[in-house]
């Protein structure tokens, strides 16, 4: 498999220089905990960067490469600060894995790669916050920094870079699937409802959309029906948010209604004129797949 031409913007640093940077940035950040102790339970922080972040990453990310997850999370967990869970740092961090996944296609294994990274990464009290109230059981708030993060990557498709957006919800998916955070499915109708649920003007955005979208089916697609088959608590706000599209007549839930829509319009896009054949393809497997999770969930 090809290596991954992964940049950062702002980062300035010639190959072989770079390689020795890896190098030695992770055995000195790996110097910072005890020998037999799980990355996780480690404690010690280095001084902070984004450009420490970056090579790290992007040396885990290579197909080829020697660094284990353990090893890097070790790496990016001696960098973040002790007790401090509401930290710029760790927004900093979620920034570079944000605009890394971008550049990784969304069928290639170092999306699933980065998303392991950071669920074992989110059981560090590094990145936890435990709010206390008198009366009332502990609650553990999770990457919350991150989830801002998200959000605020969370903006639609570029023109200019169709593939980011596609590349993204696939990183996201796969997050979702890492149970990183809890098992909302905001962001999957977000942008299921954005690509099957609107009328797309232009070809080539509503190609992206399709694309996009395929990506929750096909790596968060089994646990997203199990949703449908138990949702758990919805509060009107959810429902709010939950929405439909102009296209959909039906509620703004998450349902097997809503599901069937999706799936025929999934369907209906695989076999369109003008839609360009890598989404034909996709959109195809999406519709295949929900068929065979249905029929197979359902007793």
């Amino acid at each position: 498999m090809a290596s991954l031409d992964l940049k950062l913007e702002g980062f300035t640093g010639t190959p072989g220089q770079e390689a020795k940077k890896s190098s030695s940035i992770i055995s000195t950040l790996n110097s910072k905990f005890s020998h037999g102790t799980p990355a996780y339970k480690a404690t010690g922080t280095s001084a902070f960067s984004i450009d420490k972040v970056f090579v790290i990453l992007r040396d885990l990310l290579q197909p080829d490469t020697t660094l284990s997850l353990e090893s890097a999370a070790e790496s990016v967990l001696a960098l973040l600060p002790e007790k401090a869970p509401l930290s710029t740092e760790i927004w900093s961090f979620g920034e570079v894995c944000f605009e890394l996944s971008e550049q990784i296609p969304y069928h290639h294994p170092s999306q699933l790669k980065l998303a392991r990274l950071l669920e074992y990464i989110g059981r560090s009290t590094k990145v936890n916050d435990k709010m206390t109230s008198k009366g009332k059981a502990d609650v553990y708030n999770r990457y919350q920094r991150l989830g801002e993060s998200k959000r605020d990557w969370y903006n639609g498709p570029e023109p200019e870079r169709p593939d980011a957006w596609v590349n993204y919800n696939a990183f996201l998916a796969n997050l979702q699937e890492c149970r990183v955070w809890n098992t909302d499915p905001t962001y999957a109708i977000w942008t299921l409802r954005d690509a099957l649920e609107t009328n797309q003007d232009e070809d080539a955005i509503r190609d992206c959309n399709v694309l996009a979208a395929a990506q929750w089916i096909l790596w968060n697609g089994q646990s997203l029906f199990k949703q449908i088959l138990f949702s758990g608590d919805v509060s009107s706000d959810d429902l709010r948010t939950w929405n439909s599209g102009p296209l959909y007549d039906g509620k703004g839930m998450l349902s097997l209604h809503r599901w069937h829509f999706w799936r025929e319009r999934f369907r209906a896009v695989s076999i369109e004129d003008g839609v360009s054949d890598e989404c034909k393809s996709v959109a195809g497997r999406a519709a295949d797949l929900m068929v065979s999770i249905e029929s197979n969930l359902t007793f």
